[in-house]
């Protein structure tokens, strides 16, 4: 899971049909032609077959800066491997419904970037990566067990991780000097978090923007709480949505959006699109993952911090992973040098070539700490959101999460915009998700 794609929610709820009905009989095709299993695949026209050169086709939402590191990698596996050609193909735009389309139409590329597997997987086209793994009995032990987790769907495994980021919040020390605000520190609980809000918020400054767009992000605040959205299992949604613990937790954010964001006009900002806002000086502390550090700091015209998440009295840190794998199409022809590719890009050695730049983590935690990452000054906090990250968010645990989601985010908006009671809106918001997820 990984940055905005640009998805469009009834359409990839089209899309799932569409996959779940032509997917599977383009999944049955390619067993036909080179089964299902690693020995099948290399009689399929593969390198390790032929000995011809290939090209494989991958496929990555990234673009422009964010591709390089992937670009790199690539260009030293074409050099490991000089009869294995890769040609990018980077869709910045609308990437799930590309990808489901290609998948149910049998036109996948060879090797895509992949974080909803609940979306892709009810199809059938993707290929069980577990078979892979065990042919060359290749080490999963070298990843975050949390980050494993996010690979897996249905009991089985789909995808090799890339890289992966938590969120932490991000200050402008500059405007808490002129404040007279000291620099939040980790471990800080909630209600200094608003008041530092309120400290830092005059006409054309905010100090923090909370809006009820992204639900998603509301998951740590959640999670440290000890609550949750929906049952561990992604089947139960009542009486976890709205428990005590979360009305507690969403009394909290309404008193953030209270602080801050609600003398701006509703929807301006959102937790993804107020970087430029956070960039020109008008928010001071801003939620992100680690994807804007490394520009951030190289154009050196903002003086940063960054700090944990806050806390609750009595609370524990549970950060949000964002991370996202490399996966293949069970219609693949080149399923030999594909998972040459994963595994290479996955790996020690282009991992290394990935986040050798610190925009994001290695998800094998013999690189990460070899980077050393954990110890720099702009990354610990980064860091400190993964130790306590024990849950998936919500969905990575339903496949019809997206539906119950809108739900819960007009419940949100209903008590940010509208002051509407707390307890009863989750227990309305609750029952419709609910009615969504059965």
């Amino acid at each position: 899971m990984s940055r905005s794609k640009g998805k469009n929610k009834k359409w990839l709820i089209l899309s799932l049909i569409t996959v779940m009905c032509l997917g599977l009989l383009s999944a049955c095709g390619a067993k036909n032609e080179s089964g299902d299993n690693p020995e099948g695949a290399a009689n399929g026209g593969n390198k390790g077959a032929q000995g011809n050169e290939v090209t494989l086709r991958f496929m990555t939402w990234d673009s422009g800066q964010t591709l390089q590191p992937y670009q790199n990698a690539i260009n030293a596996f074409m050099e490991k491997h000089p009869d294995i050609k890769v040609k990018v193909e980077s869709v910045p735009d609308n990437y799930d419904q590309k990808l489901l389309t290609s998948l149910a139409s049998g036109t996948a590329p060879d090797v895509f970037m992949a974080w909803n597997y609940p979306l892709y997987v009810p199809g059938g086209a993707l290929e069980d990566m577990q078979t892979w793994v065990d042919k060359d009995s290749y080490d999963l032990g070298k990843y975050y067990p949390i980050l494993m987790d996010y690979m897996k769907y249905d009991e089985k495994l789909w995808g090799l991780p890339t890289t992966y980021s938590t969120r932490a919040i991000y200050y402008n020390k500059s405007l808490f000097d002129e404040a007279g605000v000291p620099y939040p520190q980790d471990g800080w609980k909630w209600d200094e978090f608003v008041d530092t809000v309120q400290k830092l918020t005059k006409p054309g400054q905010y100090g923090f923007i909370m809006t009820p767009d992204d639900v998603m992000t509301m998951q740590p605040y959640v999670w440290s709480n000890g609550g949750d959205m929906v049952s561990d299992d992604g089947k139960t949604v009542e009486g976890v949505l709205n428990s005590a613990e979360n009305i507690e937790t969403m009394t909290f954010l309404k008193q953030l959006y209270d602080a801050s964001s609600k003398i701006n006009s509703a929807g301006k900002f959102s937790t993804n699109n107020g970087l430029e806002s956070f960039l020109t000086g008008q928010i001071a502390m801003f939620d992100n993952g680690m994807w804007p550090l490394g520009d951030i700091l190289k154009e050196g015209k903002l003086d940063i911090g960054t700090v944990t998440h806050p806390l609750p009295e009595g609370g524990s840190l549970k950060g949000i992973i964002h991370t996202s794998g490399y996966s293949m199409p069970k219609s693949g022809k080149n399923k030999e040098a594909a998972w040459e590719l994963i595994k290479f890009m996955s790996g020690e050695e282009g991992i290394k070539i990935i986040t050798a730049n610190k925009f994001a983590f290695s998800p094998v935690i013999s690189v990460d700490e070899e980077n050393g990452y954990a110890s720099d000054p702009y990354l610990e906090a980064f860091a400190k959101e993964l130790e306590g990250s024990d849950k998936l968010i919500a969905g990575m645990r339903n496949e019809s999460w997206s539906e119950a989601e809108d739900m819960i985010r007009a419940g949100v908006q209903a008590i940010f915009y509208n002051n509407a009671d707390i307890k009863s809106t989750l227990d309305d918001a609750a029952k419709q998700a609910q009615a969504v997820l059965k």
